[in-house]
């Protein structure tokens, strides 16, 4: 590569201010341009490009305006004259080759001068031309800019590698590339030499195998990726001669034997033989070809290699293909990837609009009975029920959404004894992504650790606040979760005092929380507990209130229905007061009716108090105000006995049983509903008859115009 003469750069190393050149048509494909300047002096730089195939062999530059030269200096091999016109001619006997460049210093009478060049070759033909304006930069922070390239398919963070690391003479390596500009072209140059086109992906990522040339001396040769701007990325390495090598046996590449399905966040290990002191790729893609991993090891001297293959959290369910190579020969497996939870239910769709109805379908443990927790966006339980599950574990159940609900992101639990599903989906809009909080227990002793595990988005930065009973702030910390999305955050009880605390992560908008005590016990005193009303319709939300004798003390609390059968069971405690309540539990939709129990029990201590269910048979009824009407009349429709919230379907039909006309309106929590129908004036007079039907149950009535 040309280096500019000592005398031009002196010229440029007694100042820290610089000037700089503009980047308006100074590129072409041929020949790159860029200068630099300070005052009235700019140095002139033009690459031959690499793609290009002449070769410059004398140059031209002209002065725009009202500017002249001063005087100009070449580097050696150059000889530069100026003509009567004012155009300076530069040439040569060594040419510039395509890869190399020339600089040309040059002094002008004023400051920021534009510069007309062109690059002919030894036939006089113009290889390309454009123009250079030097402006005077207003920064003093010492920074030098040039014109550069515009990127096309190169930035500033791209970059390349090889496998193996340093090929030898005449032997084939792959090149391995990441961060380039998606989607676009790279010319791939060995020396001068164009090897091959390749194309980026939708990752930014390139791979490909080429070939180094036959070398003898251990020539050193660049390695080029280049765009359509003229940027290019290089690599210089020293390649040994192909006599000089050490040639290991040959041990044909092998994989051993791998599972058919693996589930997200599991790690398996590809274990397998190859050539000793070789490097494998290792690519992860999916079957359209996307590329979600590429890895390299090296293999043991023994011949013996095994890679730990970790399948992301968020990963996409279904087929993936783990490709090993060496270069000549590849080993390839598909595995499946399925979800890690047992339970794993999904609503039909990921949003929905209040007082629609969503269908929820998954599998789950057989043979099992399961109970469904639905909590709105602020944590309130909005729908419980317990179903039993079939033989194939195929589950299907409906969540009917009152009208008025309020938006955000809900959340469906899952439980069958010790195993949970969680599922989100949204309410008037997209739902948010979660942050899921647990801890092993309620109360924890004092000097033992508090762990809390956190489930979130893959490798994401959590904030952390711990606050006493009294929110004073006790810990505050940041977490990154791992590529699994998972911690266990560890806190000593030793740096807390006794009492309960809130345990808050938040990250974004999205937020949870978690409580947990530290130091508590059993043994209250005297118990109280009640229920706020007496009697309660399936589906409906209950607040539990109560005091204990002592003050934070831990208890029990047990709802158990008329069967005897346990339908949720609660430990918490009462505060600094002796207080305590339980406010997110909701009446299961299929709630048997009669008498049931509540039991708070701590230590020796205990209270049962009763509450009435009354069921879920209610009769579906439906009136008007009036029998008969006469033409254009208001008729009022009204009802009770409906599902709490569910959408009442009510149809009217004429004499013939034709539909005349079909409204749908939402019953209140009461079952109750009321709607108005205007008599149309082309009627006829005769008997109606009004159906209303709820989902579950029907009811009709009739009526009379006259």
């Amino acid at each position: 590569m040309r280096t500019v003469i000592p005398v031009i750069l002196s010229i440029f190393l007694i100042s820290s201010v610089l000037v700089v050149s503009s980047s308006q048509s100074s590129f072409a494909d041929e020949v790159i341009a860029t200068s630099i300047g300070f005052e009235d002096s700019t140095i002139l730089e033009l690459k031959n490009s690499r793609g290009n195939t002449a070769q410059i062999d004398s140059i031209r530059i002209w002065i725009s305006g009202d500017n002249e030269f001063k005087s100009f200096k070449t580097e050696q091999g150059w000889m530069g004259k100026k003509q009567l016109n004012g155009v300076i001619e530069f040439t040569t006997q060594n040419e510039v080759n395509p890869g190399e460049s020339v600089k040309i210093g040059i002094k002008t009478i004023g400051n920021n001068p534009i510069i007309n060049w062109k690059a002919l070759d030894s036939n006089g033909e113009v290889i390309s031309s454009a123009s250079t304006q030097v402006t005077i930069t207003e920064t003093t922070d010492n920074q030098t800019e040039l014109n550069k390239p515009k990127v096309v398919g190169i930035k500033e963070e791209s970059s390349f590698r090889f496998i193996p690391e340093n090929p030898s003479s005449n032997s084939e390596f792959r090149v391995i590339g990441k961060n380039f500009v998606p989607n676009e072209k790279l010319d791939f140059y060995i020396g001068n030499d164009l090897f091959t086109t390749v194309n980026v992906d939708e990752d930014g990522r390139v791979l490909f195998t080429a070939k180094t040339p036959n070398v003898i001396n251990d020539d050193r040769t660049e390695f080029i990726l280049r765009d359509s701007g003229g940027n290019e990325e290089i690599i210089s390495i020293r390649i040994p001669n192909e006599d000089k090598r050490v040639i290991p046996d040959l041990i044909k590449l092998s994989l051993g034997n791998t599972p058919k399905e693996v589930k997200r966040g599991e790690i398996i290990t590809l274990v397998g033989t190859a050539t000793p002191n070789t490097t494998l790729t290792i690519t992860s893609k999916h079957p359209d070809g996307n590329i979600l991993n590429i890895d390299t090891i090296l293999v043991g001297f023994n011949g013996k290699w095994s890679y730990d293959n970790l399948f992301m959290p968020d990963m996409k369910l279904g087929p993936v293909s783990i490709e090993i190579t060496d270069g000549l020969n590849k080993a390839l497996r598909n595995i499946d990837v399925i979800s890690a939870k047992i339970i794993n239910i999904e609503s039909e769709f990921s949003m929905y609009e209040s007082g629609e109805t969503i269908s929820f379908e998954g599998t789950a443990v057989p043979n099992r009975e399961m109970s469904i927790i639905v909590e709105d966006s602020i944590g309130t339980e909005i729908y419980s029920k317990s179903i039993t599950i079939g033989e194939t574990g195929e589950v299907n159940f409906e969540v009917d959404i009152p009208r008025g609900a309020i938006e955000g992101t809900y959340v469906l639990t899952s439980f069958q004894g010790d195993e949970e599903g969680v599922s989100i989906f949204g309410i008037g809009q997209e739902p948010e992504e979660i942050i899921v909080l647990r801890t092993s227990k309620l109360n924890f002793s004092v000097g033992e650790n508090v762990e809390i595990l956190m489930q979130g988005p893959t490798n994401s930065q959590v904030s952390i606040i711990v606050i006493d009973s009294a929110d004073r702030e006790k810990i505050s910390d940041t977490v990154n979760l791992g590529p699994d999305g998972k911690e266990v955050y560890v806190i000593s009880t030793e740096d807390l005092p006794t009492g309960s605390f809130t345990f808050n992560v938040k990250r974004g908008e999205s937020s949870s929380s978690e409580i947990f005590t530290i130091g508590l016990s059993t043994g209250s005193g005297a118990i109280e507990v009640q229920s706020t009303r007496d009697e309660y319709k399936p589906g409906e939300q209950m607040l539990i209130l109560g005091s204990t004798g002592a003050f934070n003390v831990l208890l029990d609390v047990t709802i158990t229905d008329s069967n005897g059968k346990i339908i949720k069971k609660v430990e918490t405690f009462s505060d600094k007061s002796g207080v305590f309540k339980i406010d997110n539990f909701r009446i299961p939709n299929d709630a048997v009716q009669g008498i049931w129990t509540i039991n708070a029990k701590s230590g020796g201590n205990f209270k049962d108090t009763e509450f009435m269910v009354l069921g879920n048979e209610d009769i579906l009824s439906i009136m008007t105000d009036k029998s008969n009407y006469q033409i254009g009349d208001m008729v009022n429709i009204s009802g009770s006995g409906a599902r709490m919230s569910a959408t009442v379907s009510i149809v009217i039909f004429n004499s013939d049983n034709n539909i005349l006309n079909e409204l749908n309106i939402t019953a209140k929590s009461n079952g109750e509903f009321i709607t108005i129908w205007k008599i149309e004036r082309d009627l006829n007079p005769g008997e109606y008859t009004i159906k209303a039907d709820d989902g579950s149950k029907e009811a009709s009535t009739v009526f009379l115009i006259n």
